[in-house]
Formats: structure tokens, sequence, C-alpha cells
């Protein structure tokens, strides 16, 4: 069903999905694969989230040609923990990293990333507004 009036978000974050892709979502929420149960209500040990796990690696794998000595690991965050898993995982011990400081968001990855060894800052844009000009207009009546 084509749904009217639909509002999007062009944000950062989700991205609008097809309907088709939403009104199965819609169906699979209340009864996951003909089980009679929710999505959501099925056990991460069971051998059906087992299965669901094994077949999403698949496809990732396939979708992103990745070779078999990599691992796909599905983790819980969102982009802002990247901040510090990359310096994490990436940066050796005392080493250094570059970043291009565009604005409010690269500055926090910069700051966290300093945590974590040496950050340096490549590039910075000039565009950028000053902090005592942010806020919303005020608007009269």
């Amino acid at each position: 069903m084509e749904r009217y009036n639909k509002k999007y978000n062009f944000a950062a974050g989700p991205a609008p999905l097809p309907e088709s892709v939403l009104a199965k979502a819609r169906a699979e929420l209340d009864d996951w694969q003909g089980q009679g149960y929710s999505i959501l209500e099925t056990p991460f040990s069971s051998d059906r989230f087992a299965e669901l796990m094994v077949q999403a690696k698949m496809r990732l794998r396939a979708l992103l040609n990745l070779p078999p000595g990599y691992q796909i690991l599905f983790l819980q965050g969102g982009a802002s923990a990247q901040f510090s898993l990359i310096p994490l995982n990436l940066l050796p011990a005392s080493g250094k990293a570059g970043y291009v400081d565009t604005g409010h968001w690269s500055a926090r990855a910069l700051q966290e990333g300093a945590r974590y060894g040496k950050a340096h800052t490549f590039a910075s844009s000039p565009m950028r507004a000053p902090r005592r000009t942010w806020g919303r207009p005020v608007w009269s009546s």
C-alpha cells in the first residue's frame, strides 16, 4: 500500500526505506517467518537466530567481496562510537593519526582520537561558522 503525506528524513542517520521493505518488517515484527513470534522475541542463543546471523554474514561477505581471512562483527553503537573504535583498532601504540577538521563531528573525532595517540589536524575548513553564531533564529510574529 502506497502511503501519501509521508515525511522523509534527510538528516544524518537512517535513510528512507521502500514501502515493500517496511511492509515486510511490519509483518515479521508480529510473526517472524511464520514462527508465531516476533524477531524481537527470538532468543539470541536459538538455532534460528544463529542461522539468521550466518545468512547475514554470508550475504554481507558476498556484497562486499570480503576475503575469507576477514571476520564480520555486528556491534552496537552509532557513528560516534567509531571515534573511539577506529583509533583503538587501527592506531599502533604511540601512533599518529591525521584528521581533516570540517566541523563539529570531525572535531569530536579528533578529540577522541587524541585519547589513544597523537592526533594532528591536516586541514581545517575556513568555512566554519563561529560558535557564538550558532543557534536558531528568533522569529517575530
